[in-house]
């Protein structure tokens, strides 16, 4: 056994171990490196996709909030169109009550009055359908809120009691514009503008 240690070429046995040494070395930081890059790759992944799922939050927010201020602008001008339509209908039915009262016809007289109440009845439906339709689009806690849908109470008490609306509605265009300015500056502020 001593004479093949002697006989053992020990530089070539050494070269050998160093690169033995080298190949595991070398495979061990390399993928020790490979690992480091990965996970640094998967951070800036997640962190990318964790902005950009903010950021369609954010954008989807923004449009849903768009669109409900549209709606409410939408609804109220209906509204305030459909109260002035019942003011209409109170001052025909006004001028026309002399005039059919005068006629001494009281079939016509009869058919003209269903005919405007009909009408009537048709305006204050829709009046409050966009009153309804206001309401669920208000948060009933925000004192904004509160103040519009007391305007809008006031219009329609004021059309069905045969009163003009028009300073009511005026109020209501008042206490609306608050409201539409806050949830602009709301979608702004979530546009990042």
């Amino acid at each position: 056994m001593n004479q093949f240690l002697c006989e053992l070429d020990w530089p070539t046995l050494l070269a050998f171990i160093i690169v033995i040494l080298t190949i595991v070395s070398t495979t061990y930081l390399t993928v020790r490196n490979q690992n480091k890059a990965t996970e640094s790759q998967l951070a800036i992944s997640r962190e990318l996709a964790d902005k950009e799922k903010e950021k369609s939050r954010s954008e989807f927010i923004s449009t849903s909030r768009q669109a409900w201020i549209n709606s409410l602008r939408e609804e109220v001008s209906d509204y305030i169109s459909a109260i002035f339509s019942v003011w209409d209908l109170c001052q025909e039915k006004k001028g026309r009550a002399v005039v059919l009262r005068d006629l001494e016809n009281p079939e016509y007289a009869m058919s003209e009055l269903a005919r405007w109440s009909e009408r009537y009845g048709s305006a204050i439906k829709m009046a409050q359908k966009h009153r309804a339709q206001i309401n669920l689009l208000l948060n009933p806690d925000e004192d904004l809120s509160k103040e519009l849908i007391s305007s809008i109470d006031s219009a329609f008490n004021l059309v069905t009691a045969e009163s003009d609306p028009a300073e009511a509605n005026d109020l209501i265009i008042m206490k609306l514009q608050p409201i539409l300015k806050k949830e602009w500056e709301r979608v702004k502020i979530l546009d990042g503008a």
